[in-house]
């Protein structure tokens, strides 16, 4: 074999091990999240950058399997094409054809090509060429990936072949990623159940774990906290007195104060509601925030004694919410109080019962909303 031929040749099998090395690195990266949107955002950007895109566009279809929608997109700058034609009907122009045949399509320069509905836009911004490739799932068409290049006749079969393969492991990525949402919908669902069950043992309180949790995701969106922790905490916030669920209603709707006897039983509910919610896989993140959501910041409180920062950071958040709904609802013993007494009693028991840092976050969240 001649020289130049083996030159030739190494080349391409260089080539063909980055691509492929590439394709195997973004199929791991592609599969680090389960939550779909971030799985989307993640297939456009690793797309572009496998293939040295300078755009890239992701449709899926709508459950009535009609229509495309554009759920994720990379590189396009020009906010009057973002916002051009989010929805496209199967067969209608580049990706509705794809989806529709079943194919892939190249198209070497967008200014002559009749079939893209819209390309006098990606052309104002640049881009010429493009490859769409269908995503597959189970021999099943669920949406379109499409990859812009600034250069006219960019792309070759080979091209093709390889962002075909890259929309495969995409297709397995987000059929993933809708599993698991579709079962944390079910989870929450659940969630959602008991929590209504134990508001519903006391009538007078009803609702009160949802706006607990509410309230508990407005303070976690302030402090930034990571979506995990969120989750965590907004589960917490539904099922925090999940331990009530075997307490006495007379207790319960005691009208009078509570004997040394019953406040035993009513202070073990964290400790029992903690043991719950271990028993149960997906929920024993859970368990340390409902257990010590009753800690008081300078130590006095129960079922530990915990202090400061040794108590969870759900916990402290959920003791002041959870102090907050008591105070702005009735009780078999009082009405409820005024916004002004209930300043004043956070502001009262900040650095003592609660932690003064989220008592101050809470109540610029409490001050924006009254105005």
């Amino acid at each position: 074999m001649p020289q130049k031929e083996k030159n030739s040749l190494k080349e391409d099998l260089k080539k063909k091990i980055e691509e492929f090395s590439a394709l195997y690195e973004v199929g791991k990266f592609i599969t680090s999240t389960l939550h779909l949107d971030e799985v989307l955002s993640l297939i456009t950007k690793k797309a572009a950058t496998i293939m040295k895109a300078s755009a890239c566009s992701l449709r899926l279809l709508d459950k009535s399997g009609c229509e495309l929608l554009l759920r994720s997109s990379y590189g396009f700058t020009n906010k009057k094409f973002q916002k051009i034609k989010k929805s496209l009907r199967v067969g209608e122009s580049i990706a509705g054809r794809v989806v529709k045949n079943g194919k892939p399509y190249v198209i070497n320069d967008l200014s002559v090509e009749k079939k893209y509905k819209y390309p006098q836009f990606p052309i104002k911004i640049g881009l010429r060429s493009m490859v769409t490739v269908p995503l597959i799932q189970k021999d099943k068409i669920i949406g379109a990936l499409s990859i812009y290049n600034v250069k006219v006749g960019e792309y070759t079969p080979e091209d093709v072949k390889l962002l075909s393969m890259f929309a495969s492991q995409a297709a397995i990525a987000i059929e993933n990623a809708r599993l698991f949402e579709q079962a944390q919908t079910g989870y929450l669902n659940t969630i959602k159940t008991l929590s209504n069950i134990i508001d519903a043992k006391d009538s007078q309180t009803f609702g009160h774990s949802e706006r607990v949790m509410e309230h508990c995701m407005d303070i976690a969106g302030i402090l930034k906290l990571p979506d995990s922790q969120k989750e965590i905490l907004k589960y917490a916030g539904l099922l925090h007195d999940i331990g009530k669920i075997g307490i006495d209603v007379g207790i319960l709707r005691k009208p009078s104060n509570l004997t040394k006897d019953e406040w035993k039983i009513m202070n073990m509910h964290p400790v029992v509601g903690s043991g719950i919610v271990e028993q149960i896989g997906f929920l024993d993140d859970l368990a340390p925030i409902i257990l010590h959501h009753h800690e008081r910041y300078d130590g006095k409180g129960y079922p530990s004694g915990l202090k400061k920062e040794k108590i969870p950071l759900g916990a402290r958040i959920l003791s002041v919410v959870d102090a907050y709904e008591a105070m702005v609802s009735d009780r078999p013993y009082r009405k409820a109080l005024s916004f002004k007494k209930i300043r004043q009693e956070l502001l009262e028991g900040a650095g003592a019962q609660f932690d003064p840092d989220i008592v101050k976050v809470f109540l610029k969240i409490l001050d924006k909303k009254k105005t």
